[in-house]
């Protein structure tokens, strides 16, 4: 009997013992099906604004207003060099008329070339050669110093005046260039399926922008300089 005793008091102690550890233990609680189906689904990305453009009521365009694929006309040759790192071809000849590199880098020329003669209206020791580059459908003229943007078709390139937040491109109609560029006066050229806009760089200047447009949209882009 005595061992009977202690056998039942020992399992009560080990029962109480065990609903005490017990007590200190946090219990599972069951999840919260809206909660867990809350946190598992993906967070809905932001779409990008794309900015409505401000109507350009200028009569004028700034070579450095316009960016073709977010880059500046004039680039440094190092800066060319690292952003078209694949020229498809390119030569040099002489120009006849001049070069727009006379005034746009009269500074580099002159230290490099020395001062202009009055005889033969450009520097010294100046050939009059300029280099042709061409890459990404666009061609580009460069005096070995900096490089400047001559033509580039939409096809593959684009064309942005930021501070009018304006973006063309090859889809750009003639109809929205219009409303765009209100007061843009429209040529027509000899290929009756051609037009094109011009918007001179300053007042003072022939040199102009030459938006041309085939078949109602964007062609390509010309930055025209008067020379002869």
């Amino acid at each position: 009997m005595a061992a009977a005793k202690t056998l039942i008091l020992f399992i009560v102690f080990a029962i109480m013992f065990i609903g005490c550890s017990n007590e200190g233990k946090p219990k599972n609680e069951p999840k919260n099906e809206r909660q867990t189906a809350i946190q598992s689904q993906p967070v809905p990305l932001k779409r990008r604004e794309t900015k409505k453009p401000i109507v350009y009521k200028e009569r004028y365009m700034g070579i450095k207003e316009v960016l073709v694929n977010g880059h500046y006309m004039i680039l440094s040759r190092p800066k060319f060099n690292a952003l078209y790192k694949k020229i498809d071809s390119s030569k040099t000849e002489l120009w006849e008329c001049g070069d727009p590199f006379e005034w746009l880098d009269e500074k580099w020329m002159k230290a490099t070339y020395g001062e202009k003669s009055e005889k033969s209206g450009t520097f010294e020791k100046y050939d009059g050669n300029v280099t042709t580059l061409f890459a990404q459908n666009i061609e580009f003229n460069t005096n070995n110093h900096i490089v400047l943007m001559n033509t580039a078709f939409a096809r593959s390139n684009s064309f942005e005046i930021p501070s009018h937040q304006i973006v063309l491109n090859k889809n750009t109609s003639v109809e929205d260039f219009r409303k765009t560029f209100p007061f843009a006066k429209m040529e027509k050229l000899e290929d009756p399926d051609e037009v094109r806009f011009r918007f001179y760089l300053e007042a003072s200047a022939d040199d102009a922008f030459l938006f041309y447009f085939k078949n109602g949209k964007l062609n390509y882009l010309k930055l025209w300089w008067l020379l002869c």
